[in-house]
């Protein structure tokens, strides 16, 4: 039996990006903390847990930990385990991140807001070989900026529509949760005292308290599950997190939600479909380039532009190997591909609506949803 799983932060949390943040290591760089934190995280907070209730034991030497009960994988594998998520609920309202296509600013008016469009084609450093057709504004909005923001299903829904939310479906990330520095010094594991010299700063993420993180665990037995309420570690620096895994009817009425359902796809007077591909979760490729450049994979028809957001490093800790992951890099959840095709295929657009993507599908990685675009004066 699928459930989800809620995660509050009992305190702040550290969730290391891939900033070097091990001993040796030089660079003035202070490593910041990953919010929503990735799968590669919580799969192992989730993992621990159901071990746990099986009676499994962590090993007391890291380098020679104990197997993992049959079923939960191992170190390179989820067993038979698969996640989606993780994604977030404040105030009992699921938050989706927006399509990196919303530009504008909030005053004490409210909200000013336009969408971003293909433009004309111009040759670019992006490829010297052909024209490419660059992201504008649908309107000029002077100081404005790209929005990272949060919205709600109906919010979600409306800009896949092709319109824009209303100021009440959007969160800003100071609405959800704060940043906070943290200053510590290095210890002698041996003689448990404090080292000269060693001081290092860090960023911790304050979630409020009415934030949840949400992953959908699958693939295992129900009395697998845990009951009731408990504590986790979750991330680093010694940081806990509450959890409940959800009962059926609660699940089943998350999955019956309807979070940014598919628009209805209507055909230009080309006789084409313009669709959007955006990621709600990052999403992991084997060549990121090519994907910026031309969309997701196996995405039907041509990609014509792109508003992608910084690439995020994702790093960690091998504490079998006493060295650190190698580096992933992921493309950011409101990611957001323009595509155009012809609409023979509007069937197979349609199908694409919440599916997975890319590489690291088991942890949830590169769910996509489908919404819709116009050029600029077509109606």
């Amino acid at each position: 039996m699928s459930r989800f799983w809620s995660f509050r932060a009992l305190d702040t949390l550290f969730i290391r990006d891939g900033t070097p943040f091990h001993r040796g290591e030089e660079g003035a760089s202070q490593p910041k903390s990953l919010f929503p934190p990735t799968m590669k995280t919580l799969q192992g907070a989730i993992r621990t847990a159901l071990a746990c209730k099986q009676g499994w034991k962590p090993s007391q030497d890291p380098r020679k930990s104990n197997p993992l009960p049959e079923g939960l994988g191992s170190d390179n594998d989820l067993g038979c385990l698969r996640f989606k998520g993780p994604y977030l609920r404040y105030q009992g309202k699921r938050l989706y991140p927006a399509p990196l296509l919303l530009f504008g600013k909030k005053d004490e008016k409210g909200w000013d807001l336009t969408r971003l469009a293909p433009g004309q084609s111009v040759y670019c450093d992006l490829d010297h070989t052909k024209e490419l057709r660059l992201p504008k504004l649908v309107n000029r909005i002077e100081d404005g900026d790209l929005l990272a923001v949060w919205l709600t299903a109906t919010g979600l829904k409306q800009v896949l529509a092709g319109g824009q939310p209303s100021g009440d479906e959007i969160y800003l990330t100071e609405d959800l949760w704060k940043e906070e520095k943290r200053i510590g010094i290095a210890r002698d594991n041996q003689t448990r005292k404090a080292e000269d010299h060693h001081l290092y700063t860090v960023q911790h993420i304050r979630p409020d308290q009415e934030l949840e993180i949400l992953v959908y665990v699958e693939g295992i037995p129900d009395e697998w599950h845990p009951t009731g309420e408990f504590g986790i570690p979750l991330g680093g620096e010694g940081r806990s997190a509450h959890v409940q895994v959800l009962g059926e009817e609660e699940t089943n009425q998350l999955l019956e939600e309807d979070f940014g359902a598919l628009p209805d796809i209507v055909l230009t007077g080309e006789s084409k479909i313009r669709f959007t591909v955006s990621l709600i979760t990052p999403g992991y490729y084997e060549n990121t380039k090519d994907v910026i450049r031309l969309g997701p994979p196996k995405i039907p028809g041509e990609c014509v532009s792109a508003s992608i957001g910084k690439v995020m490093q994702l790093g960690g800790w091998n504490l079998k190997e006493g060295r650190p992951r190698p580096l992933l890099s992921l493309i950011p959840a409101g990611s957001t591909w323009f595509f155009e095709i012809s609409n023979e295929s509007k069937a197979a657009v349609e199908a694409l609506h919440q599916t997975l993507t890319g590489d690291m599908q088991e942890y949830g990685m590169g769910e996509i949803v489908i919404g819709i675009w116009k050029e600029e004066g077509v109606t």
